[in-house]
């Protein structure tokens, strides 16, 4: 066995202290590392809960919508988070349940109030950039508020409010005369589709302001919208020329309508000489057939100055009317009902037809159409609807839906005016009322093509019923009828 030299041994004793050295370095340094990795730990967790901190951001201003129409609400996170993994809920302080949440990366229309269900949409597409703003569809009057933005990501939330101004921009108003219970008459304007209520004022002929003299009434409908009636009665001495404006209080537009009221509506009748008219028009009718003839074209300028009148209430000044004798087109009738030889009356038949179905024909509901149709001018006629029950009047444009039951609304081509049981209606989307006591026996339509206007009077009355303006024709509009009694029908008069 080899001895070891002394230069082996001093060489192992020499490795040897270096180690302990190097343990003893190691050491000393080991509380110096520890205190840097807490620090940069610290520093990584600060930075994420920095990252996660985000503000929300709507408009300062109240947004201002019309009912019917969409509305978008803004709402934008900052920094620009994602927030596919946030909560996002929308809510107005009216309400328990939310206007629209999404949590959990999906939409819980379970838990939204049921007056916003079908009508809110968040933008996902534009999740990556933070936008958490809210589509509202069909604005109704009662969506105006306060709503609130609010963004919650688990560790940290924000949220913000804004305001949104509800306007409905009413009609345009109608004028037109009534009988007072005093001496002289009442001027009436009406108007509807207004919120909040509008401003209300009258002015005369000569500028003056009127508006203390009137009286206004606001009825609030289904649809949360206002309808104005307002009044001013009036004698034989007021001036003949009343204007009525209607201003909205949200956007500053204003409505207006005028009436100029002919003499005539203040007569002042000698009874002497009235009682001789009388007993020449009798002498006359004995005495000669001409006689006759003079009394028949006096009775037709009498139907003519009445139309005039129906026409100033609409503010014509210039009148030339066609008093059309309009005949049934058997082709448009349903096959539920029976149209008369002489095109004149249609009833609810007894058994259904047997005719062939045509492109023409009615379908879905018991409608017929005149057979001659206008473009151009103004046009009148008369028709008998006394003790029918059920039954609609107006015009309809050459392309509505036949082979559907759509509704008879301006939209869709029909305007038009009927009777369901108790009920006399003016047939539009949301279908307002008249009084019943107002249902005629006798209905007068007036169509003026290039106005844009289609009136309906009480032929026998002469009064007013209602009248479809602000409209653009474009296209051949005919005659509607619809009746479904089946005791009475509907007659087209022949002297109109």
């Amino acid at each position: 066995m080899r001895t070891k030299s002394w230069q082996e041994i001093l060489g192992k004793r020499k490795a040897a202290a270096q180690s302990v050295k190097q343990v003893k370095n190691f050491n000393q340094f080991l509380p110096v590392m520890k205190g840097r990795c807490f620090s940069i730990v610290f520093l990584l967790g600060l930075h994420t809960v920095l990252l996660e901190r985000f503000h929300v951001f709507v408009p300062d201003d109240p947004i201002i919508v019309t009912v019917g129409d969409d509305v978008v609400l803004d709402c934008q996170l900052v920094p620009a988070v994602s927030l596919d993994k946030l909560e996002v809920r929308w809510f107005t302080s009216d309400s328990a349940f939310p206007v629209h949440l999404f949590t959990g990366g999906q939409d819980r229309p379970d838990v939204q109030d049921k007056v916003y269900q079908g009508r809110t949409e968040l933008f996902k597409d534009e999740f990556p950039r933070g936008n958490a703003s809210l589509k509202l569809k069909k604005i109704k009057a009662s969506d105006e508020g306060s709503y609130t933005c609010f963004i919650d990501s688990g560790t940290y939330r924000d949220e913000a409010v804004m305001n949104l101004k509800v306007e409905g921009f009413g009609h345009r108003p109608w004028v037109h005369l009534e009988e007072n219970n005093k001496e002289g008459l009442r001027v009436v304007c009406k108007s509807d589709g207004w919120y909040p209520e509008p401003e209300i004022w009258w002015e005369d002929g000569n500028g003056q302001v009127l508006t203390t003299q009137s009286e206004t009434e606001f009825i609030k409908d289904s649809r949360g919208l206002i309808a104005v009636q307002s009044h001013i009665d009036i004698t034989s001495d007021s001036v003949n020329k009343f204007s009525c404006f209607m201003q909205s209080r949200v956007l500053s537009k204003k409505q207006e309508a005028h009436l100029q009221i002919s003499d005539e509506f203040f007569p002042k009748v000698n009874v002497v000489n009235a009682w001789l008219v009388i007993f020449w028009v009798v002498a006359g009718l004995v005495i000669t057939a001409a006689a006759v003839d003079l009394m028949v074209h006096r009775k037709e300028d009498k139907k003519i100055k009445e139309l005039q009148l129906f026409c100033t209430l609409e503010g014509y000044n210039e009148v030339e009317i066609d008093c059309v004798s309009v005949i049934l087109d058997v082709e448009t009738a349903n096959l539920w009902l029976e149209v008369s030889e002489d095109l004149k009356s249609v009833k609810r038949a007894q058994t259904k037809r047997n005719f062939p179905d045509t492109e023409k024909r009615f379908t879905a509901w018991s409608c017929v159409l005149g057979s001659e149709g206008f473009t151009s001018g103004r046009h009148y006629w008369e028709v008998e609807v006394v003790r029918n029950r059920c039954w609609s009047l107006g015009v309809a444009a050459e392309s509505v839906n036949r082979k559907d039951r759509v509704i008879w609304s301006p939209e869709n081509g029909f305007w038009s005016i009927g009777r369901a049981g108790n009920l006399f209606n003016i047939n539009t989307f949301s279908r307002s009322h008249l009084p019943f006591r107002q249902i005629p026996g006798k209905v007068g339509i007036f169509l003026s093509y290039e106005s844009g206007t289609v009136s309906f009077y009480d032929a026998d009355t002469k009064s007013h019923l209602h009248t479809f303006t602000g409209n653009k024709f474009s296209e051949k509009l005919y005659p509607f009828f619809q009746t479904w009694d089946e005791n009475k029908g509907v007659k087209i008069c022949s002297e109109t």
